[in-house]
């Protein structure tokens, strides 16, 4: 019973869509229309059609025997037949170009869309509007010719050539620069805006503004290096070689270039420079590269601003490599260094000193407060280290601090200094900070801070659960949403169950945009104290923002389980990081076996181990809410697409209204005839409402329709309404059932002119 209640809206939606399609399919302004048999025998012809190849209706049938194929020109005869019955094959459109030779001998070139009505007997009509695209064409061939020629030259380099028209400020470049870059290159007021509006690096625009400034000031050849924004987060480096052209007068007015990728070049040096440079471990710096970035620093004179040095000790490492091997002490210290790392800024310097002390260099520092603070986070970061699962001893380090200048102002001096804070930290118990102090050498015990531990608690929640109590969470999701009459209200409430029976941070719901390009966050809910995303994440590209491989981490079962997202690729980490997600679990949604968007579970406290059991009840949830979801958009798509065609019948400066073959009574009626007739309604009958009579019009072009004849048009006088109306008739199907579909014109200032 509840099945039957669901499914006949939307069949009515999808009837009443059929119904008006087929109306706005039939609306006249077609230039002609003709039989599909050999001839393409034409039944009707519009003024303009004679206009267009300046034939009358008379000539046409003594020359071509009304056979609209003999007036195509027979060059395109069969290819367009072919292409025609190819496009048939897949609908009852068409839209094919074809050549026509005029009267006056000339040949036009023609845009032909139409439509193919078949009958009850199985005929069909073409019902087609023509347009005249010969200049079009024209301009096309010729422009075709041209690129054709410079786009020779060009697919010789993989180069981009570009050239600057310096007294216009316009930039031209070959398509080289879409193949490589896949967006549009800035191309007016380029020197005008080149600060504000740049497809360069930030920090390259300077030497880049400067080399186009100099080939305007007159000098002949310049060349810059320059990183060139590919995506949203992506550069690339770039060769720019400028030449200037001059014109009598000796003035620079053009110049041309070209743009060389030397990306792969750039990146193999900077690798080179960074394995030269990093721990190969822990990729943070080494020894070296560390203590000549803050010497350089410090040589600078920077003594306006306070800085801070940190030496950071591993407390008892040794017992975890001898316990556990050094491979698990190796993983301890690319986790641990990741996650320090991550409290310090970019300009910062980060090093690693030894097999497990660390450097930090904190620059630019408003007081010693902020290097404190900064150290307890440190501090706090060991004691939570998620490793601790694996380890049952505590984890814990022991930081040394000295201040630029007060401690002062030479690395050695500073670094020494600071190695004494540290033998101070163990020296009274590990697991806390110090700040150097003159008196240390004198016994004087530095103030360490003390700070609560925080445990890490096992998330693996409802362990030891039955299947019973999924099974009926399972059931129980089913039924809100079979028997829900407003079923995003009731995804939201089950994403909150959800969420709130296993515990996780954040359930959500993504879907894909038509073209499945973009997916956007539609559904969301949040666990206490976890920060709301889906205003954040509308639109999301899964080429730009994604890296074009999101898809791939689903497995052949639609799931993405992953434990700790800072193993994923960058793409895919740079966007779920800020949101605060350590580990999630994401369920693809799909329609027909195409993937259309996820259901996803965050876990933003640690990370996660998920059971099977909470998997397995997971997976069922996102199927049954996927199925709902989708069923629910393609209603949509319905509705919309009936608002869409009822808004286009609505602003049709015509009447139009359908009428039953037999009984005159209407079907349906648009805006604008019940705007000329305000009180009337489906069920009435037309004759009656318009012309006030008692039975049907004497003329109406109804009566000469039949099987044989499916349209008709008709010009009449409406007494009541004041109004000439020239009215086409066509016979159609509504509901089953035969009916009429009138469209009429005002003809009125037309015939009071004539």
């Amino acid at each position: 019973m509840d099945n039957k209640k669901q499914s006949t809206p939307a069949a009515e939606i999808e009837s009443r869509n059929q119904e008006l399609e087929n109306i706005t399919n039939n609306v006249p302004g077609a230039i002609f229309c003709c039989k599909y048999d050999d001839q393409l025998t034409l039944t009707q012809m519009s003024d303009s059609f004679l206009e267009m190849f300046g034939y009358t209706k008379k000539e046409i049938e003594e020359k071509f025997a009304n056979s609209f194929w003999l007036m195509i020109d027979e060059r395109d005869r069969e290819s367009s037949l072919k292409e025609v019955k190819e496009q048939l094959a897949h609908s009852n459109k068409k839209e094919i170009e074809y050549r026509i030779r005029k009267k006056d001998g000339s040949v036009a070139w023609i845009l032909d869309n139409g439509r193919l009505i078949s009958s009850g007997d199985g005929s069909g009509i073409f019902y087609c509007v023509l347009v005249d695209v010969t200049k079009g064409k024209l301009a096309q061939e010729e422009l075709a010719m041209s690129l054709e020629r410079h786009q020779i030259i060009m697919d010789q380099t993989n180069d981009i050539v570009f050239e600057w028209d310096i007294k216009k400020d316009s930039l031209s470049f070959s398509a080289n620069w879409e193949k490589k870059f896949h967006y549009e290159p800035i191309r007016e007021n380029f020197f005008a805006s080149i600060t504000y509006k740049s497809h360069v690096f930030q920090e390259d625009l300077p030497d880049f503004r400067n080399a186009f400034e100099q080939i305007k000031n007159g000098q002949g050849y310049r060349e810059i290096e320059a990183r060139v924004k590919k995506t949203d987060d992506e550069y690339i480096w770039c060769r720019f070689r400028l030449t200037a052209q001059y014109n009598n007068e000796g003035i620079p007015v053009k110049a041309v270039g070209v743009i060389i990728d030397i990306d792969n070049e750039k990146k193999n040096s900077q690798q080179l420079l960074e394995k030269a440079e990093r721990d190969p471990l822990t990729k943070l710096y080494n020894k070296g590269t560390a203590h000549a970035l803050i010497e350089n620093f410090l040589h600078r004179g920077n003594i306006d601003k306070q800085s801070a040095l940190m030496i950071i000790d591993i407390d008892d490492f040794k017992i975890v490599n001898d316990t556990m091997g050094h491979l698990f002490g190796d993983a301890f210290l690319m986790e641990i260094t990741s996650e320090v790392r991550k409290l310090f800024r970019e300009s910062d310097i980060v090093g690693r000193i030894g097999g497990d002390e660390f450097i930090a260099f904190i620059k630019g520092i408003p007081g010693k407060d902020l290097v404190f603070q900064k150290a307890g986070q440190v501090v706090e970061a060991f004691r939570n280290m998620p490793m601790q699962e694996s380890w049952d001893k505590p984890i814990s380090c022991s930081i040394g601090i000295s201040i630029f200048p007060d401690d002062g102002v030479q690395f050695q001096e500073l670094y020494k200094k600071a190695d004494c804070a540290l033998y101070q930290a163990k020296k009274q118990g590990k697991n806390q900070y110090v700040h150097y102090d003159h008196s240390i050498g004198d016994g004087f015990i530095g103030m360490p801070v003390t700070m609560p531990t925080a445990v890490n608690e096992k998330i693996d929640s409802n362990e030891g659960q039955g299947n019973t109590l999924n099974t009926k969470l399972v059931e129980y999701i089913f039924k809100i949403l079979y028997k829900s009459i407003d079923v995003e209200a009731a995804v939201s409430a089950i994403l909150e169950l959800v969420g709130r029976q296993f515990n996780v941070s954040r359930a959500y719901i993504f879907e894909n945009t038509e073209d499945d390009r973009f997916c956007s966050n539609t559904f969301e809910w949040c666990n206490t104290g976890v920060k709301e995303e889906i205003d954040n994440l509308k639109h999301v590209s899964y080429e730009v923002d994604l890296g074009g491989s999101y898809v791939t981490n689903f497995n052949e079962d639609g799931i993405f389980y992953c434990r700790n997202i800072m193993e994923l690729p960058k793409k895919h980490k740079d966007i779920l990081e800020p949101q605060g997600i350590k580990s999630m679990l994401q369920c693809a949604i799909t329609d027909n076996g195409v993937f259309k968007g996820y259901v996803g579970f965050d876990e933003c406290r640690m990370n996660r181990f998920w059971t099977q059991e909470q998997i397995t009840t997971l997976i069922f949830t996102s199927e049954i809410l996927s199925t709902f979801l989708l069923k629910k958009r393609a209603q949509d798509r319905v509705v919309q697409s009936l608002e869409g065609m009822q808004n286009i019948l609505d602003n049709q400066n015509s009447w139009i209204y359908v009428i039953g073959a037999e009984t005159f009574e209407m079907y349906y009626i648009n805006q604008k005839t019940r705007s000329l007739v305000p009180d009337v309604k489906e069920g009435m009958r037309c004759y009656q409402e318009f012309f006030n009579r008692e039975e049907p019009c004497d003329n109406c072009p109804v009566k000469d329709l039949s099987a044989a004849v499916k349209n008709c048009t008709k010009e009449f006088y409406n007494p009541v309404l004041n109004v000439w109306s020239s009215a086409d008739a066509s016979l159609i199907k509504w509901k089953g059932k035969e009916a009429v579909l009138l469209c009429c014109h005002d003809i009125t200032k037309y015939k009071i002119n004539s």
